[in-house]
């Protein structure tokens, strides 16, 4: 017979891990969805000067460009990262299930989640200085 409180417990951490996830999967989701209705907006506004050209135009839609990629980047490593976080939950119940020891298995996923959690804030920084960069470009001008 499973003991619901032994799994409860082994799936608390990664769990806890989903959490996170998701708190961040907002925050970088918000930003990505302004960052792209703004790239529009001034792609609009680039096709209204046509032929003229404006360089500052042309600069802030390349570095809004480098944020969404930056965004997209930080939310698929962040969404893998549910998903290991998901699989590990799994692997215990599997695990206090079958009486097998996954323990292994279970680590290496921690440690996968764990790392994209990792490189995707480390994405998502970047992205945050680059935003920084474009808005103090604004400011001089």
């Amino acid at each position: 017979m499973i003991d619901y409180g032994t799994v409860l417990q082994a799936a608390l951490t990664p769990i806890t891990l989903i959490s996170g996830v998701g708190l961040l999967l907002v925050s970088m989701t918000n930003r990505y969805n302004h960052s792209t209705d703004r790239l529009r907006q001034l792609l609009r506004e680039s096709d209204a000067i046509k032929p003229r050209k404006d360089d500052d135009l042309d600069h802030a839609i390349e570095l809004i460009f480098l944020r969404v990629r930056l965004l997209r980047k930080a939310i698929l490593l962040i969404v893998l990262s549910g998903m290991f976080s998901a699989l590990l939950v799994l692997m215990s119940i599997f695990e206090i299930a079958l009486g097998d020891d996954f323990m292994v298995l279970k680590s290496i996923l921690l440690l996968i989640a764990i790392v994209m959690v990792v490189v995707s804030t480390l994405i998502f920084a970047k992205e945050v200085g680059t935003s920084m960069k474009a808005l103090g470009l604004s400011v001089h001008h």
